[in-house]
């Protein structure tokens, strides 16, 4: 008797449309107001890689953390996933990781690149599918009243921060508790990226340069100065430094 697979890693829009009775234009609609993330497969193409970070007004900025070959799936933006849906070829020059990295695509030259992406290739990934299907599932009717966002509780539509930088910062002051500060801030660097991947998993630790970028103020009062003790430094060092009470002499 033949096995039956139970899911797929993702699916194309026709089978979408199918499953959910729906035309390519809903499609298109769910997609530009941000409901519905589609996807297009790739296999080992070179893209230029950024951290997506947001400042204290909630705007993104980007950080640049090196080049890298991306194989499965990329998430188009909004805007371009709609272009895509509304005509039949796009060129996109930016895309998403599921991660929520940028990824940039480059030339053989590793100059700044774009992906004609045809309709044909889209696809949604399976968790978004179940992520979109739930959402749906909760939504009221259409008769229900709609409330104000003044009057609903919580935090604004911000985008969520990717990483626990908070959680970060305050590793940084144990760190520099226990063991005192360290030699150079690349050691600091490894140590953060150390905790980040104990605490996210190994495959989802921010690169080095936003690492660097989240520590510099915090380096640049700590770090060791030729002449100038730090105003951190262990208590071990510091007992250390002192004479002992019975070896200390009062001049006559």
């Amino acid at each position: 008797m033949a096995r039956v697979i139970s899911r797929k890693p993702y699916y194309a829009l026709s089978e979408l449309c199918e499953r959910w009775s729906l035309s390519v234009g809903d499609i298109a609609a769910y997609a530009l107001e941000g409901e519905l993330l589609l996807s297009i497969p790739v296999a080992a193409l070179p893209f230029s890689v950024s951290d997506i970070e947001h400042d204290a007004d909630g705007k993104p900025f980007h950080v640049p953390c090196g080049k890298r070959w991306h194989v499965g799936t990329i998430d188009l933006h909004r805007i371009d996933a709609f272009a895509v849906l509304e005509g039949t070829e796009t060129p996109v020059a930016r895309f998403l990781s599921p991660a929520g990295e940028l990824l940039e695509p480059l030339s053989d030259t590793d100059e700044r690149a774009q992906i004609l992406v045809n309709r044909a290739i889209l696809v949604v990934r399976h968790a978004e599918i179940e992520r979109f299907e739930a959402a749906q599932a909760t939504l009221p009717s259409l008769d229900a009243p709609v409330s104000s966002p003044s009057n609903r509780g919580g935090r604004g539509r911000g985008a969520p921060f990717k990483y626990d930088w908070e959680g970060g910062l305050c590793e940084m002051v144990v760190i520099v508790n226990d063991e005192g500060v360290p030699e150079t801030q690349a050691e600091l660097v490894r140590k953060m990226r150390d905790w980040f991947a104990k605490t996210l998993g190994p495959d989802n630790v921010p690169c080095d340069s936003s690492i660097e970028r989240r520590i510099s103020r915090f380096w640049s009062r700590i770090k060791p100065d030729v002449g100038r003790p730090s105003a951190l430094r262990s208590v071990h060092d510091v007992l250390r430094e002192k004479a002992p009470e019975k070896m200390r002499r009062t001049k006559p």
